[in-house]
Order: C-alpha cells, then sequence, then structure tokens
C-alpha cells in the first residue's frame, strides 16, 4: 500500500499545531511517602505520583486522604518542587502541614483557599497560563482537597438567599468538565495535581450494594486513583484505638497493574511510616519469610522483628523492584470501619449550613 498521502497529513498536521509522536512517559516521580503505596501507582517502589498527570485519592471519610496528600506535598517540596494548596474543607491548615513536615514559611510553598469549582478553575487556570508564559520550568505539584467539599455557584447563590434545592446533576458535570481541562493543560509540563475526594455507598441491592463509589467525574478523567480506606488499628491488650490501618487499592493506574492492595499503618502519633506494609508484600513476593514473631530475608538464617524493616530495607526493596511484574495483593485481615450513611439532600445541607426542609 502506498503511504505516499502521509507526507500531505503530516504537513496538514503540522499546519494545526498538532505534533506527531508517541506519548511521553513521566520524566520523574514524587514519593507518597511510603514504598508500597508508590509501587501500586506507578509499578516501582521508588517512584509515586508522575509529572504531568492527575493523581485522585479517594476514600470514605477518616481515611488518610488529607494525611497522604500532605506526604505528597512534604516529599516534592524537599525535592525542590513548589508544594501548591487549594484548600476547600479549610481543615488543610499551616499547623497541619508543619506537622506533617511541609514548609509553609517559604517561597516554595502556598495556600489558597477555595469555595466554588470555579474558584478551582480560575485559580487553576491563572496560575497555569502564568507559569508558561514565564517559560518556567520548575517542578510544581498542585494539592486540592477536597473535590467534594465544593460547591456550584449555583449552590453558593441559593446559600446566599438561604434556600438549597438539588442541582440536578450539575455538580458532577462541572467537576468533569474542570478535570478534562486540567489534565489536557498540564500534558508536558513540570506540572502535577493530587486532589482528594468522596466516595459513597452504592444503594443498588440488584448490582454490588454497599461497595465504593467512585464519582464518574474523577473516574473518567484521572489518570491514577488509589482507593483509601479506613480500618481499625487497636494497641496490642488494649481496646483503644490509636490509630488507622489504611488499606490503599490502586484503583486506577497506567503504569501498572489496577486493583493490587496494600495495607499501611498509620499511628495517630507517629505518621507514616516510609516501611510500613513492606514485610507483607515482601512475604508474598517470596522475598522474606515470618519465623513465628521474627522475619528473614528468605535464604538467609539472621532473622529480625518487624519494627526493625529499616536495618534491612535496602536489600528487601531491591529484591522485591525485580518482580516489577508480580501482582500485589495484601489482605487487610481487619474489620473496616463503617461510617453511618448520610443522603446527598443531607451532606448539601450540611455544606451550606442550612436546615434541611
Amino acid at each position: 500500500m502506498s503511504k505516499e498521502f502521509l507526507k500531505d497529513f503530516k504537513k496538514d498536521l503540522d499546519k494545526i499545531g498538532i505534533e506527531e509522536g508517541a506519548s511521553t512517559p513521566p520524566s520523574y516521580w514524587f514519593s507518597t511517602g511510603n514504598h508500597v503505596l508508590n509501587r501500586i501507582i506507578s509499578g516501582s517502589f521508588m517512584k509515586g505520583i508522575p509529572q504531568g498527570r492527575v493523581t485522585g485519592l479517594v476514600g470514605p471519610s477518616g481515611a488518610g486522604k488529607s494525611f497522604v496528600l500532605g506526604n505528597i506535598l512534604r516529599n516534592a517540596q524537599q525535592a525542590g518542587a513548589l508544594a501548591v494548596v487549594i484548600d476547600s474543607e479549610n481543615a488543610f491548615d499551616d499547623g497541619f502541614a508543619q506537622a506533617i513536615g511541609i514548609n509553609t514559611d517559604g517561597d516554595d510553598y502556598m495556600y489558597i483557599p477555595v469555595i466554588t469549582i470555579p474558584d478551582v478553575t480560575r485559580v487553576v487556570s491563572n496560575f497555569i497560563k502564568s507559569y508558561k508564559a514565564s517559560g518556567a520550568e520548575d517542578t510544581v505539584v498542585i494539592g486540592i482537597d477536597s473535590l467534594d467539599m465544593l460547591l456550584t455557584e449555583t449552590e453558593q447563590d441559593q446559600f446566599d438567599k438561604g434556600q438549597i434545592k438539588g442541582d440536578q446533576g450539575q455538580k458532577n458535570k462541572q467537576l468533569k468538565k474542570m478535570l478534562r481541562t486540567f489534565v489536557q493543560a498540564i500534558k508536558n509540563t513540570n506540572i502535577s495535581i493530587v486532589l482528594t475526594d468522596q466516595v459513597y455507598r452504592n444503594q443498588d441491592v440488584m448490582n454490588g450494594e454497599g461497595v465504593w463509589m467512585v464519582k464518574d467525574a474523577v473516574k473518567y478523567s484521572l489518570s491514577q486513583i488509589v482507593m483509601l480506606t479506613k480500618l481499625k488499628l487497636k494497641d496490642t491488650g488494649s481496646r483503644e484505638v490509636k490509630g488507622i490501618r489504611m488499606k490503599c487499592e490502586g484503583y486506577k493506574t497506567r503504569f501498572t497493574k489496577p486493583y493490587q492492595t496494600v495495607t499501611i499503618m498509620v499511628p495517630y502519633e507517629d505518621g507514616m511510616d516510609p516501611y510500613s506494609g513492606l514485610a507483607d508484600v515482601a512475604q508474598g513476593l517470596g522475598v522474606v519469610q515470618k519465623k513465628g514473631s521474627r522475619w528473614a530475608v528468605t535464604g538467609e538464617e539472621k532473622s529480625w522483628y518487624e519494627k526493625d524493616i529499616a536495618d534491612h530495607a535496602g536489600d528487601i526493596l531491591v529484591a522485591c523492584e525485580a518482580q516489577s511484574k508480580a501482582f500485589i495483593d495484601v489482605s487487610a485481615g481487619a474489620e473496616e470501619v463503617v461510617e453511618k450513611q448520610v443522603s446527598g439532600k443531607k451532606r448539601r445541607a450540611a455544606k451550606l449550613g442550612v436546615e434541611e426542609d
């Protein structure tokens, strides 16, 4: 078959400003702060959040979404990136950020409070325009916390009038449009976007009742989505809850196999441990084995307690990394915390601060 027509076609592409070529893989990555979480997102224990993509952290309330976002921003900042926080929850304050390790006093941190979806669109649009116009090549991570708390302008107007009404699906449509534009706008830039969003329980008894559902706007627009689910974490010998076990599922990813699952311990007082969950994953891959209450690298006699895994992490990570094609599914082994379900009408009323009819 003659391919002469391709020459004219390529000339036409040049005229309309579209370049031929394969999609460019990310040039760099920012760690989430935990190796096994990095693995189910990026396919590597050493990577994490990719350059030039939009990543979503979704889950029920209290699952640790803002905590993980903060860790990503801290690691990005420490790697030389500008950390930008767009906050709709009024919860990502300096005290919270500083506790995670983010430097809020330098010129590598920005905090921007917002209320509506158009607010976020204008902020991100103006930032990207200024960034591109200046010819900047600095690395940037924009964190949006969270989509669920954003109002439409109609909801804001209703609040000003002391009213509350349904939005006929306008919020989901506006979010979808906003996210699609973000995906296109940061392509081939040194800007990454990480956002958080709530999930809801499926109420359809005939089609997976009780399963966590991700909004269509998020599901179809983002490159990566991590589902974070809260599990109980109790102190040994006590019924007092000391923190959470965070079940992390790679709900969607373009860089590795989806639906891989790991579990991370997040004590309230200590924060995220980069090696949490590594022993269980390494055991599943055959890299280590458990001997009673102690662990050992497979084929070696020397054993150690799990709390000392950092002393052996280098060799373990190298061995695990060599099995990059292996599917990871570490059972949580703990009961999920089930929150009381609240109707959409009541959630909207709570957001707007008015009583439900």
